[in-house]
C-alpha cells in the first residue's frame, strides 16, 4: 500500500527541476575527473587537424594555410573548440554540459504525452547518464565528442514541434529553432550528416498532416511556413561556411573531399572493374596500374603511391598488401600534394575534374573495363558480396549498443607527446591530459579521486548493460501491442492518436539506418572492429524509444495520465 501511494504521488515542478540540476551536477562532477587523451603526431587526419583548425580560428585565420587537408572535413567542431577556449570552459566539461542539455531537450520533447514530472525525470535521467556520452572516446579532441548531442538536439526539436504544432505557434517555434541548431551544427560537424534527413522530411510531412487535418487549428499557413525553419537554418549555416571558404580560399564549398571533383575522381576510379575483387580494397593495385598507363594526369602519382616508403608506411595495409578503401583517398591526396596539386584550391579542383573526366570517358569508350555508370562518392560501391557481412555487423552492433560495449569511462592508454607540445594542448583546452604514468610502467596514472569517479561511472555502465536490453525488449513489446490496438480501433473517433506510435517508429528506423550505415563502412572500408564512437548516435535513440514506450504504454503509476490533483500548467 505504501509503495503504491509512493508511486502514485505526483512530483512538483520545483522538485523536478531540483532533481534535474542535481543529476546534471553529479554527472559533471564525476566527469570533471576525466582527462584529455591525445597522441601528438599520431592522428594528423583527425584530432590534430581539428586542434590546428581551432587554433587558426582563435588567431583569426579561419582554417589556416591551404593544403590537402584544409577543406577535407567540415569545421564545426573546430569552431566549438575555439568557442570553449574563448569562454574559458574546459573542453571535456563543455561536451558533457552540451550532452546534458540535449538529454533534457529529449525528455521534455515528450512532455505533452508524458505529463507526470516524475516520469519525465525518469526519462531525463535515463538519457543524461547514458554511458556512451562519457566513454573513453570522448576524451579525444575529436568531433564525435559532441556529434551525438547535436543529433539528439535535432531529433528532440522536431519531436517537440510535432507534439505541439496544433497549439499556439509560440509554444512550438522554440522547438523548431532547436531542431535547426542541431541540424545545422551537426551537418557542419560530420560529412555523413545527411543520415538525419529522412527523419526531418518524415517529421515535416507528419506535422503538416496534423496541422491541416484538424479543423480547429488556427493560422495553418503560418505554422506550415514556420515548419521550414530548421531547413532554413541549415541553409544559412551552410551559406556562412561556404562564404568563409570563398573569402579565404576562393571556393564556395563545404568540403573539397566528400563533394566536388575529388569525389568525382574517386567515383570514377571505383568504376573501373578489377581483375579479382578483394573486400576492403575499392581501387586495387591492378586498377591503379591501368590508370597510370591510361590517364596521363595520374602518372606522376605512381611513384608516391607505389614506391615512397613514408606514404606506404602511413596508409598501406600490410595484411592486404594494398590500400584499403578507408585510407586510399588520403594517400591519393597526399601524393597529389607532393606533386603540387594542392598549391591552390582552384588548381586541385581543375586537376581532379580532369582525372574524373578522363577515366569516365575511357570507361564509356571501352578503353577501360568498367561496371556501373558515373558516380561521385568517396565511399566504395555497394555490392551484393557485402550484404552478409553488413547484416552480421549490424546485428553485432545492435547488441554492442544495447549492452553498452566499449563504454568504459576511462582511457586505458596514456597520452603521448612532448611536454612542450602537451602544454600547448592543455592550455588551449583548459583541461589536463592523462600523461602521467604509473611508476615503472607505461600505464596512465589516476589518483584515488579519479579512480573513485571512474568506478561510479563504470557501475552506471553495468546497470545500463542490464537495464537497456530489458527496457528495449519491454518497450518493443508495448509498442507492438499499442500498434495492434491502434490498428483495430483506427475507424473509431476519439481514440488515442497514433502520432506517438509513428514517432517511435521513426526513431527506431533512424537507429537501424545509422547501424546499417556504420556496418557498411566497417565491412567495406574500415575493418577496425565494432567501435562505440561511430555508434554513439544510436544509444540515445534506443533509450528514447525504450523509455517513452515503457512510460507511455507501460503498466503502473508512471503511465497514468490522470493525477489525483489538478495538473500544473505546462511550462516547456
Amino acid at each position: 500500500m505504501l509503495k503504491n501511494k509512493l508511486f502514485q504521488k505526483e512530483m512538483s515542478r520545483r522538485r523536478f527541476w531540483l532533481w534535474v540540476l542535481a543529476l546534471i551536477a553529479l554527472r559533471l562532477a564525476l566527469c570533471s575527473q576525466q582527462r584529455v587523451y591525445t597522441w601528438i603526431d599520431g592522428a594528423p587526419l583527425d584530432d590534430e587537424l581539428m586542434f590546428q583548425w581551432a587554433q587558426s580560428i582563435s588567431a583569426g585565420q579561419w582554417l589556416g594555410p591551404y593544403d590537402f587537408l584544409t577543406l577535407s572535413k567540415r569545421p564545426f567542431f573546430a569552431v566549438w573548440l575555439a568557442l570553449l577556449n574563448r569562454l574559458g570552459i574546459p573542453y571535456l566539461l563543455g561536451g558533457q554540459a552540451l550532452w546534458c542539455a540535449a538529454a533534457l531537450a529529449g525528455a521534455l520533447a515528450f512532455a505533452p504525452v508524458i505529463k507526470k514530472y516524475r516520469a519525465r525525470l525518469v526519462l531525463f535521467g535515463f538519457l543524461c547518464w547514458n554511458p556512451a556520452a562519457c566513454a573513453s572516446f570522448t576524451w579525444r579532441v575529436y568531433r564525435d565528442n559532441i556529434y551525438p548531442a547535436l543529433c539528439l538536439l535535432f531529433f528532440a526539436g522536431l519531436i517537440g514541434w510535432l507534439l505541439r504544432c496544433p497549439g499556439p505557434l509560440k509554444k512550438s517555434l522554440g522547438w523548431l529553432a532547436l531542431a535547426g541548431v542541431g541540424l545545422g551544427c551537426g551537418w557542419l560537424c560530420r560529412e555523413d550528416g545527411v543520415w538525419v534527413l529522412p527523419f526531418g522530411l518524415a517529421a515535416l510531412a507528419a506535422g503538416l498532416v496534423v496541422l491541416w487535418k484538424k479543423r480547429e487549428t488556427r493560422h495553418k499557413a503560418l505554422k506550415s511556413l514556420a515548419a521550414l525553419l530548421p531547413f532554413g537554418m541549415l541553409a544559412a549555416s551552410i551559406g556562412v561556411v561556404c562564404a568563409l571558404n570563398q573569402s579565404w580560399y576562393g571556393v564556395a564549398v563545404l568540403s573539397d573531399f566528400s563533394e566536388g571533383s575529388f569525389a568525382d575522381a574517386i567515383g570514377a576510379m571505383t568504376r573501373v572493374k578489377e581483375e579479382d575483387w578483394q573486400p576492403l580494397v575499392s581501387v586495387p593495385t591492378s586498377v591503379r596500374r591501368q590508370l597510370y598507363q591510361a590517364v596521363p594526369q595520374l602518372q606522376p602519382l605512381e611513384y608516391w603511391l607505389e614506391e615512397d616508403e613514408d606514404l606506404q608506411n602511413s596508409y598501406r595495409n600490410p595484411e592486404l598488401d594494398d590500400y584499403q578503401s578507408g585510407s586510399f583517398y588520403w594517400a591519393l591526396r597526399q601524393a597529389a600534394q607532393n606533386e603540387g596539386v594542392y598549391e591552390t584550391p582552384q588548381k586541385a579542383e581543375e586537376y581532379w575534374a580532369g582525372v574524373a573526366q578522363a577515366i569516365n570517358t575511357l570507361c564509356e569508350e571501352g578503353a577501360l573495363p568498367s561496371e556501373g555508370g558515373r558516380r561521385s562518392s568517396t565511399t566504395p560501391p555497394i555490392r551484393a558480396e557485402y550484404v552478409p557481412g553488413v547484416l552480421a555487423e549490424s546485428l553485432r552492433s545492435l547488441g554492442y549498443v544495447l549492452t553498452c560495449g566499449g563504454c568504459q569511462p576511462y582511457e586505458a592508454e596514456r597520452t603521448i607527446g612532448t611536454t612542450e607540445d602537451l602544454s600547448v594542448w592543455e592550455e588551449y583546452l583548459h583541461t589536463p591530459t592523462n600523461v602521467a604514468a604509473v611508476a615503472g610502467t607505461d600505464d596512465p596514472y589516476y589518483n584515488p579521486l579519479q579512480k573513485g569517479a571512474f568506478a561510479l561511472l563504470a557501475g552506471v555502465r553495468w546497470l545500463y548493460a542490464l537495464a537497456l536490453p530489458l527496457s528495449f525488449a519491454a518497450g518493443t513489446l508495448l509498442w507492438l501491442r499499442a500498434g495492434w490496438v491502434l490498428w483495430k480501433n483506427w475507424r473509431r473517433t476519439g481514440g488515442e492518436s497514433p502520432l506517438v506510435w509513428f514517432i517511435l517508429l521513426a526513431v527506431l528506423a533512424m537507429a537501424a539506418l545509422r547501424i546499417g550505415m556504420i556496418a557498411f563502412v566497417e565491412v567495406a572500408s574500415f575493418n577496425i572492429g565494432t567501435y562505440v564512437m561511430y555508434l554513439a548516435t544510436v544509444h540515445p535513440l534506443l533509450i528514447l524509444f525504450s523509455g517513452v514506450a515503457c512510460l507511455h504504454w507501460g503498466p503502473g503509476a508512471l503511465r497514468r495520465k490522470d493525477s489525483a490533483r489538478p495538473q500544473q500548467p505546462e511550462s516547456v
